[in-house]
């Protein structure tokens, strides 16, 4: 990665924050929103690979972890470097995506990262069941939609003309 995508990638970090903590609110729908964080990681992931998917995913969830008040401080870090990484390899290695499965992969990596910071923090069993279908299937459905948006506006499919 060039020194200008490293600045345009952080600008784009520094936006899903923005964007996350503004907009995002007022995106709500009965409580939930997409995470717009996340989009970015599966984005860099997606793009760059493993390694600086996992490196952003460390910055996007130690950043996270600092900026809500959680007793679980390194637990957003954790699940989303695992998140980046994971993603990061499977495009690495494994397949080229194109949007359909790329939109997939997103709805994927939300519910491993839920799932990785439920078990990091050590919810009882009872508090994640109720959580992940309170919290965790409508987030997914959100996210999932908006990123499927940002992903085919940001494509870059070239017109015959």
């Amino acid at each position: 990665m060039s020194n200008y995508g490293w600045l345009k990638t952080l600008l784009m970090f520094v936006l899903a924050f923005a964007v996350q903590s503004t907009i995002g609110d007022w995106l709500k729908i009965l409580g939930v929103g997409p995470d717009f964080v996340l989009i970015f990681i599966v984005s860099v992931a997606l793009r760059f690979g493993a390694a600086t998917g996992c490196l952003w995913g460390f910055l996007a969830g130690f950043t996270q972890d600092i900026y809500a008040p959680v007793e679980w401080l390194g637990a957003n870090a954790i699940a989303m470097t695992i998140v980046g990484f994971a993603v990061g390899q499977l495009e690495e290695h494994f397949l080229t995506l194109n949007l359909p499965p790329k939109i997939g992969v997103l709805g994927l990596a939300f519910y491993v990262n839920d799932m990785f910071y439920f078990l990091i923090t050590g919810l009882e069993k009872d508090v994640v069941t109720t959580l992940f279908l309170t919290k965790t299937v409508p987030e997914s459905i959100y996210t999932v939609v908006i990123g499927g948006i940002l992903f085919y506006l940001t494509s870059g499919k070239k017109s015959d003309v």
